[in-house]
């Protein structure tokens, strides 16, 4: 069970100081046979206007974005982490989601391009590797063959038999849910960072990566942006303060992790002289 942030002071030493405000996103049960609609970045902003003229983006929640650059990043390239994939529940700590965004940060931080990366995370999660139960049961050779589908040729065996071991491990450690991480460690970043050391594949790149897309359902991690991207930031002229970036977005971890997408995007595409002035 995901529990609301820890009011513990200690800080993640690269994504800036936690919160003690706000709760964790709840799990909700899935509507049967109801299709899951992919989360778009416009869903949760709708744009109004201050007293004085100036235009503000308003959240779902009441909270604003006045920033014109940050509000623009976010409406054109602040998707949620996989909701392009078919993972049910994106915005939601079902132990699927959690499961599956360590699969993508344990993809995406290999020397592989993120295009093939992509690929190859869209078909581990239609091949239902997401579900503990479905990677327990599969097989080192299906796994391997879902990666070379996915153009994951140079590290497909290697990363076959790490995925084997994550299933083992979550099973046997984390009582079948990665959320258990959460209670293990108080919420605190830097014993949820350490406690993740432990997976065979997860290196600090890997981990920089699921914190960036983890935190709005894991609201203790917020704020948080990749060190990598922190450098696009400045580089567009929003700062690379963690911090002011973290009022920027109302302090919203939902937004965060959209802000913390759309930098990636940026970087990754190197769509960077876009946003320069």
């Amino acid at each position: 069970m995901v529990t609301t942030r820890s009011q513990n002071k200690n800080t993640e030493p690269s994504s800036g100081e936690k919160r003690s405000h706000s709760k964790a996103a709840t799990v909700q049960a899935q509507e049967p046979e109801t299709k899951h609609q992919k989360t778009k970045s416009s869903d949760s902003i709708k744009s109004n206007e201050n007293e004085d003229g100036k235009e503000k983006v308003q959240h779902h929640d009441g909270a604003s974005l006045s920033n014109p650059k940050i509000r623009q990043l976010i409406s054109q390239y602040g998707e949620l982490p996989l909701s392009q994939t078919d993972l049910s529940d994106p915005d939601k700590p079902t132990p699927d989601t959690v499961l599956a965004l360590l699969l993508n940060a344990m993809l995406s931080s290999s020397r592989i391009s993120h295009a093939l990366a992509a690929k190859t995370i869209d078909l581990v999660i239609k091949a239902g590797y997401h579900k503990l139960d479905v990677l327990k049961k599969s097989t080192w050779e299906e796994r391997t063959e879902v990666l070379t589908q996915g153009g994951y040729t140079h590290y497909r065996e290697k990363t076959a038999t790490m995925m084997g071991d994550l299933a083992q491990l979550i099973e046997d450690k984390y009582e079948g849910d990665l959320n258990t991480i959460l209670q293990l460690t108080s919420e605190d970043p830097a014993k949820v960072r350490a406690e993740l050391k432990n997976i065979k594949g997860l290196g600090d790149v890997g981990i920089n990566i699921f914190f960036d897309t983890v935190q709005h359902i894991w609201t203790c991690l917020a704020p948080f942006v990749d060190p990598r991207s922190l450098k696009t930031a400045r580089e567009i002229g929003i700062g690379d303060d963690v911090q002011v970036l973290w009022k920027e977005v109302s302090e919203d971890p939902e937004q965060m992790c959209r802000l913390a997408a759309a930098l990636t995007k940026l970087r990754l595409d190197g769509k960077e002289k876009e946003f320069k002035d």
